[in-house]
């Protein structure tokens, strides 16, 4: 049966679509900051349709919020270098029009689908009647996510840490593996992983080099506050994605008294 979106759903997805167009735009109008074929634009379609087609899972939202958050801490780390491009566009690239049009609408694409994603996901969690496959279908659709992701920052050749790019690639396939392995085998994987990637997040705030933007050696992965975000962020989902699979959740709604 086919999930009707809500509202802040489809802000959700009208904000994915909006960052891609954004990218796509200033990619076009020569930034030189971006590679030869950028993956981000593919990135963000690929989590609105994951968004649209999962409608009928409370978390699919949050796939969406995660992915713009992620975009978003990027963006505040590097705020000197975002307003240098809204008031010197014609230093980023060919066409300072299009750079101007496309951080414009990145920004204001990022912050619909930061609040709007993360709104959807509550809204929908407060709506759902139990979370009996929660964890087998968040290992389905972000380990999908993180081997594309992973694929296309190697064919795009984006400048990324080649080694954190492939414990996310790695943890992917595992992960889509996992998800046809059994309910109670991703509850686990769901649970393991959560707990790890919190401890890199906690460790990387705690050790790492505040007069570097946070900077930290995990073993050959070097990490910045853009990373520990992510990875907390990315660690809070998949516990309480473990925890709550399984689960007979339900909210209900007041009913009026009287006849």
């Amino acid at each position: 049966m086919k999930t009707k979106l809500t509202v802040l759903t489809r802000l959700t997805v009208v904000g994915l679509i909006s960052v891609a167009i954004a990218l796509w735009t200033q990619w076009l109008s020569g930034d030189r900051s971006y590679p030869r074929f950028p993956p981000g634009p593919v990135l963000f379609v690929a989590v609105a349709g994951i968004v649209v087609m999962g409608a009928r899972w409370w978390w699919t939202p949050l796939i969406g919020a995660l992915i713009s958050l992620l975009t978003t801490s990027g963006l505040l780390v590097r705020l000197p270098w975002a307003a240098l491009r809204l008031t010197h566009p014609g230093g980023a690239g060919r066409f300072a029009a299009g750079i101007w049009i496309g951080t414009i609408l990145q920004i204001v694409g990022l912050a619909v689908t930061d609040i709007a994603g993360l709104a959807a996901t509550i809204q929908n969690y407060r709506r759902m009647g139990a979370a009996n496959d929660s964890a087998k279908m968040v290992c389905r659709f972000f380990g999908g996510i993180f081997v594309l992701m992973g694929i296309l920052v190697i064919v795009g050749g984006v400048h990324a840490d080649k080694y954190h790019n492939l414990m996310h690639l790695t943890w992917g396939a595992l992960a889509l593996g996992v998800s046809f392995a059994g309910a109670t085998i991703a509850k686990r994987f769901c649970i393991v992983s959560g707990v790890f990637y919190l401890a890199l997040a906690i460790l990387g705030m705690l050790l790492g080099n505040s007069s570097m933007n946070k900077a930290w050696y995990f073993g050959p992965m070097l990490l910045h506050t853009g990373d520990h975000i992510f990875h907390l962020v990315l660690g809070s989902l998949f516990l309480s994605m473990g925890l709550l699979s399984g689960r007979a959740l339900r909210f209900r709604y007041a009913q009026p008294t009287g006849s």
